[in-house]
């Protein structure tokens, strides 16, 4: 038999059953300065194999005794847990696991007058799950692992077979993001190529972008490194565009556009690419919103250096970039492609084939899907630990025309 040791700090989020909640902290640590009731703290794991399973709750900090409220909602499990001074390894139970699959654990501080004293609820630390046959029965991110990609949630790609990858200049997609999976982190990258990314963002409740890279030749992660001589020139911009730099994952030159782009519209985004002089090309995104024009507004134009290049590598992807929002499920539809090469002959997009990031790749997270739905497009789907679907690594896929 083996005990599976699953961390809160890498695998749990916070949610709040009223409008307004004060937060918990949720670190590496584990899950500590916690005192509203409201504040409910979700744990989600895998498992692949049905059976029964014992489970307690390791925690290091017990300020005081105190109630909380635990429950499995797709497997109407509920348990009380009484917690006091020496109850540091708590036992909750057996848990009956008939269908493999995703579980949300639930803890919740309760309203009794146990908890109606000073100082916080117990330190959560680990879920330990016994009775396991062997450990590959559970999926989860690992401490090993990057605990803010993990609670990120996986990446997913699709990349674009074109007819002929030769000498492309413009590349069309357009993208719809669609009601109600458009949660704070995510952006849906429209047109990725190999010198930058295209796309658009949610920032925050209040604000969203449309977002052009272009990196750096030089590798560099430090944007205040770059040699003068490999710095990304701005060559022209729109007029509300903001210009920047960037850093963190790789360096170069950021633009962007604060607009409130809306879940269930789709948008045309369009880039151009071609050599420029002194061993310079240009890299030139636009953008359309249909509802208020039928003309594309330039975002910016950027001159990289070292490169003589049109467009390649043609691509799209869906990421969460905020570890809070990990739990929240998100879903975009890339339609339309075209592609037209320098001549301005148009080149046919034959298909797309789906890839993910190293969190799915090494198993810390399985809730990822990819495909093609002919009257919408192609689709990417990531985060919020739905259960696994059939898509692999590689696939391709084809939209009827």
């Amino acid at each position: 038999m083996t005990d599976i040791k699953i961390p809160f700090g890498w695998n749990s989020y916070q949610t709040c059953s009223t409008q307004k909640c004060s937060n918990a902290y949720i670190s590496e640590q584990g899950v500590s300065y916690w005192n509203d009731s409201n504040i409910i703290i979700s744990l989600f794991f895998y498992v692949a194999v049905a059976g029964a399973y014992d489970i307690s709750l390791l925690s290091t900090v017990v300020e005081r005794s105190a109630e909380l409220q635990v429950s499995i909602p797709s497997i109407s499990y509920n348990y009380l847990a009484r917690f006091d001074a020496d109850s540091l390894n708590l036992s909750l139970g057996t848990i009956q696991i008939q269908n493999p699959g995703y579980l949300q654990v639930n803890f919740r501080g309760t309203n009794s007058l146990l908890n109606k004293q000073t100082g916080y609820y117990p330190q959560l630390n680990y879920l330990i799950i016994s009775n396991s046959q062997n450990e590959n029965e559970f999926y989860y991110v690992m401490e090993s692992f990057s605990s803010s990609y993990g609670r990120r949630g996986p990446s997913v790609h699709m990349t674009y077979n074109l007819e002929s990858d030769q000498n492309i200049q413009q590349f069309f997609n357009e993208v719809n993001v669609p009601k109600y999976w458009d949660a704070v982190g995510t952006y849906a990258m429209v047109i990725g190529f190999d010198y930058g990314y295209f796309g658009m963002q949610v920032n925050s409740e209040s604000e969203r972008k449309i977002l052009f890279s272009v990196w750096s030749p030089q590798s560099t992660d430090d944007s205040s490194q770059i040699l003068p001589e490999n710095a990304v020139i701005l060559d022209s911009k729109g007029k509300n565009t903001v210009i920047t730099s960037f850093g963190g994952e790789g360096s170069g030159g950021q633009s962007y556009l604060v607009y409130p782009w809306v879940a269930g519209v789709s948008y045309q985004f369009k880039l151009v690419g071609q050599p420029s002089t002194n061993g310079y090309s240009v890299f030139s995104a636009y953008f359309k919103d249909p509802t208020k024009s039928q003309d594309y507004i330039l975002i910016a134009s950027w001159k990289r250096p070292k490169t003589q290049s049109y467009l390649s590598g043609l691509h799209s992807f869906l990421e969460n970039f905020n570890p809070e929002k990990g739990n929240i499920s998100r879903k975009v539809y890339y339609n339309n492609q075209k592609a037209i090469d320098y001549t301005g002959q148009e080149v046919k997009v034959l298909s797309a084939y789906f890839t993910y990031d190293n969190t799915a790749d090494q198993k810390q997270r399985l809730d990822y899907d990819g495909g093609v739905n002919n009257a919408k497009g192609y689709y990417l789907r990531n985060c919020g630990f739905f259960n696994k679907t059939n898509v692999q690594q590689g696939d391709t896929f084809t939209k009827n025309q």
